[in-house]
């Protein structure tokens, strides 16, 4: 992976934000959440900072670099539902999985370490995942997951100043791994709505 070239200013935030708990209380209140209508682009850590808005994968992505630093690895979840999709930061605590979110529903934030699996972490989210467009408490639209290593990326993701097509991209194309298998179908799919029949979003949770 890439050595990214911090400034000052940037190296002391990151060191005040070492622990997970540091980074999420750092997304919920001290950065505005960034509406998708202000623009449809991915932007980085050093933008975000600079800034002080992101949405949720942003707010993933920013989670990762600061933590990264920390002798975490560099994970985020892509979470798919029928309506919008959701992004967070994972780690491992202890043997078990906690997340860091950033979203205007409080439902969806972080989670403390407390989880076996990352399925069991993602399902904690679901009984929150309602429908986003007709506000139907009963119906829950959350339907699989995905993990990315950013590692694999050669680009710059943390202090890149343009936009994070590369990974957009590539949470297109991979496989997501169904939370509810039916008798005979597979475990995972490829991720649905590419063809537009659907509105799938990764910045409005």
């Amino acid at each position: 992976m890439f050595k990214p070239n911090f400034t000052s200013k940037e190296l002391r935030l990151i060191s005040k934000l070492n622990t997970p708990s540091k980074v999420q209380d750092f997304l919920v209140n001290e950065l505005e959440y960034r509406l998708d209508d202000e623009s449809e682009i991915e932007r980085s850590f050093r933008v975000v900072v600079r800034e002080k808005k992101a949405d949720c994968l942003e707010g993933a992505l920013c989670a990762a670099a600061i933590l990264s630093q920390h002798n975490y690895l560099p994970l985020i979840v892509c979470l798919e539902a029928r309506d919008l999709d959701h992004n967070i930061f994972i780690y491992k605590k202890d043997g078990k999985f906690g997340s860091v979110a950033k979203s205007r529903d409080e439902n969806l934030l972080g989670r403390e370490p407390k989880f076996r699996t990352i399925k069991d972490l993602v399902m904690s989210y679901y009984p929150y995942y309602w429908n986003y467009f007709t506000s139907d408490l009963t119906d829950l639209t959350l339907r699989g997951y995905a993990k990315i290593d950013l590692s694999i990326f050669e680009q710059d993701w943390i202090t890149n100043e343009r936009a994070l097509n590369f990974i957009v991209r590539h949470l297109y194309k991979i496989k997501y791994r169904k939370l509810f298998p039916r008798d005979g179908e597979g475990e995972f799919y490829m991720s649905p709505s590419r063809d537009g029949n659907l509105i799938l979003n990764f910045s409005n949770s």
